[in-house]
């Protein structure tokens, strides 16, 4: 009879043990390798689905990098506002630290366009917007492609999770959901 040690077994014994290490890469660089996906329904029942894919085969520098530039306006933007709400007018004058708030945040972003702008990192998106009660026939088109990309993209995720493909194979069915993107939707 095999024993089993149910002290590193995530939801059994003792708590999973989990490294500073890995939860920065998963914040840095998400839970997919290939991009992400979102899907809400508002208020009022307005769906709203996105899909965004990174070049297949492009390396975790420039998946981050293309992250951050996308997640710049508002982040950095955040940030500023935090910044002059701590630094007021503790470190200097609140006009400078307005002016130095504004510079650093045009200045990173400006080096995140230029390290990972849209000429360096070619990320690919679709958005679907749905309405109740309005049957808008390319909105739906797109939504049904949408649901076929993301369920291609999770399946291949789950066969490499359990070794019935291989990493090219998953990269495989990578470039075929990037390729249907295409670079106008």
């Amino acid at each position: 009879m095999r024993s089993v040690d149910h002290r590193n077994v995530p939801g059994r014994g003792s708590r999973a043990r989990v490294s500073g290490a890995g939860v920065w890469s998963r914040l840095l660089d998400g839970s997919r390798t290939w991009g992400w996906y979102d899907a809400t329904v508002s208020r009022y029942g307005v769906r709203r689905c996105q899909l965004v894919l990174y070049p297949p085969g492009c390396s975790i520098t420039d998946r981050r990098l293309a992250r951050l530039w996308r997640g710049w306006p508002l982040t950095g933007a955040a940030l500023a506002l935090v910044a002059m709400m701590l630094l007021g007018d503790a470190a200097a004058e609140p006009i400078t630290v307005l002016a130095v708030a504004v510079v650093a945040y045009v200045s990173i972003g400006l080096l995140l366009f230029l390290r990972a702008g849209p000429l360096r990192v070619r990320v690919r998106s679709m958005s679907v917007i749905l309405m109740p009660a309005i049957a808008d026939e390319r909105e739906v088109c797109k939504y049904v492609e949408w649901k076929a990309l993301v369920h291609k993209l999770n399946r291949a995720d789950r066969m490499l999770a359990m070794g019935t493909i291989s990493p090219v194979e998953h990269e495989a069915a990578w470039w075929q959901a990037y390729d249907r993107l295409g670079p106008t939707h």
